[in-house]
């Protein structure tokens, strides 16, 4: 949503919810190690994909120095921690990602438009994001003409999940409350 309003998509709000706003500084986040790691398989996927050839997968979320989209520390027991709290059913959805995007995301950075986003912006941080680095986020904040900032003391998946779940939600329906206030008609 934030790259659609940068690029002016005319619309209402925009809740970023532990935004991805910079693909160079979620790579710094990676880390080399972990960068290096995924290199291969994502440049694999993306030749393959000018070729024809179906996506190449690799997990979403991994343990520490997986093969994983998502593989920085914590992130796995985080993960399942959502799932569990969720009631989803582990089989009910892919947890996989097209290899090709490990190398794409650090080319995305919807920051890049920031100045151009014409409509309110609620940006909703966890300050111990290893994933989506809450500098960058802060950042984009401070760039965005109309932004409303909120920080949570958390990593990436706790806005999730209780206790934090509840406050977050009820953030976004003030945000939303405001910002686009729906209007009692009679029929």
């Amino acid at each position: 949503m934030l790259t659609l309003a940068g690029h002016g998509e005319r619309l209402a709000a925009v809740i970023a919810q532990v935004p991805h706003v910079s693909g160079p500084a979620a790579v710094r986040a990676t880390g080399l190690r972990q960068a290096l790691r995924l290199a291969p398989v994502g440049l694999t996927d993306l030749v393959g994909s000018y070729f024809g050839r179906p996506p190449r997968y690799v997990a979403a979320v991994g343990s520490e120095n997986s093969v994983a989209a998502l593989a920085a520390p914590g992130a796995m027991a985080a993960f399942e921690r959502l799932i569990v709290e969720s009631s989803i059913r582990r089989e009910d959805y892919p947890e996989t990602v097209a290899a090709r995007i490990l190398v794409k995301i650090g080319l995305y950075s919807p920051a890049r438009t920031a100045r151009k986003i014409t409509c309110p912006v609620l940006i909703q941080v966890a300050t111990s994001d290893n994933i989506a680095p809450a500098p960058a986020a802060m950042k984009f904040a401070r760039a965005t003409p109309d932004s409303t900032l909120l920080r949570y003391e958390c990593g990436h998946f706790e806005p999730y999940v209780e206790p934090l779940f509840p406050g977050v939600v009820a953030d976004q329906l003030a945000f939303l409350n405001e910002m686009v206030p729906v209007s009692s008609r009679k029929n």
